[in-house]
């Protein structure tokens, strides 16, 4: 079963290549308390529709695109208005 993460693209590297800013809440036990968790993923973006600032839903292929990505892009959730 395929992962999902959603998160906001934060720069467009190079060619099919964004890096998104994933946002994730994590409760410790032990605290008591939640914290909120971020991870910059660098995503494959085979049809270069994402720009800065888009929502979009993350999909982990299992499989490495590259050597630093393994993620790709499933669906652009809100387009940011230019």
């Amino acid at each position: 079963m395929p992962k999902f993460f959603f998160g906001e693209v934060i720069k467009k590297s190079s060619t099919k290549t964004v890096k998104v800013l994933v946002k994730q809440r994590v409760f410790n036990k032990r605290a008591g308390r939640s914290f909120l968790k971020s991870t910059k993923l660098l995503t494959h973006d085979p049809e270069e529709k994402c720009n800065i600032g888009d929502f979009i839903r993350v999909r982990h292929t299992g499989v490495n695109v590259s050597k630093r990505k393994a993620h790709i892009v499933d669906t652009i959730v809100k387009a940011q208005e230019q």
